[in-house]
């Protein structure tokens, strides 16, 4: 599903929402309930990199009362807007800006406390400023990040030791979280946004310097 529907479909449950006392328990509302939990299963479709937020919404909605819910709905609403423009840009070829907003996404997950969503917003970041500054197709979907890095850093290209930093604060445990089951804590989500800003930084001062044997070993692992 786009986003453009999918926005609708949340502003529909907001709309509806806005019809009952805040203070309603959504237990005594089985409808609006099942109308908010088929929201929560198609978006997880959609938009992979929030999938932990909408099962934590699907898992506990039925013990919530409206407030609680539109306050979970709103914060929906924030991370569709940071998502169409992340979409917008990428479809201008703008990849550099859009993974500045998916920073700006793991921030906000940070603030809602939801950290495993922030770290795959965070892996999402670090796939995009590689492709960006190494010259990959966005047509390429997924791209062995861990490999490309291991490749910079044991070439010490510039700048390595912040590729080498994000690696171990966002990759390795975005690894354990989704392989092994690891809860991030907020010092992680913390440590991991701060190695992020400082490589992107430094990727603004200067572009990545490749021979042509490195960019072989890249594009051969692509």
């Amino acid at each position: 599903m786009d986003l453009e529907k999918l926005e609708k479909m949340v502003q529909l449950v907001l709309k509806d929402l806005s019809y009952y006392d805040s203070y309603s328990d959504m237990k005594y509302h089985p409808e609006l309930e099942a109308e908010i939990k088929n929201l929560m299963k198609v978006s997880s479709k959609t938009l992979p990199d929030h999938q932990d937020f909408f099962y934590n919404v699907y898992k506990s909605v039925h013990f919530f009362n409206i407030r609680q819910t539109c306050s979970a709905i709103k914060h929906f609403l924030e991370i569709l807007e940071i998502e169409k423009a992340s979409e917008s840009k990428i479809k201008e070829m703008k990849i550099f800006e859009s993974a500045e907003d998916k920073m700006k996404q793991a921030g906000l997950c940070l603030r809602k406390d939801d950290y495993t969503s922030s770290f795959h917003n965070l892996n999402t970041a670090l796939e995009l400023v590689l492709k960006d500054r190494l010259g990959i197709p966005t047509t390429i979907t997924k791209i062995n990040t861990s490999k490309i890095i291991d490749i910079l850093v044991k070439h010490k290209v510039e700048p390595y030791l912040y590729l080498s930093e994000a690696k171990k604060r966002v990759l390795v445990i975005d690894n354990k979280i989704k392989h092994q089951g690891y809860a991030p804590t907020k010092i992680d989500c913390i440590n991991a946004i701060k190695g992020m800003e400082e490589l992107i930084s430094k990727l603004r001062e200067k572009e990545i310097k490749l021979t042509e044997e490195i960019r072989n070993k890249i594009y051969q692992g692509l």
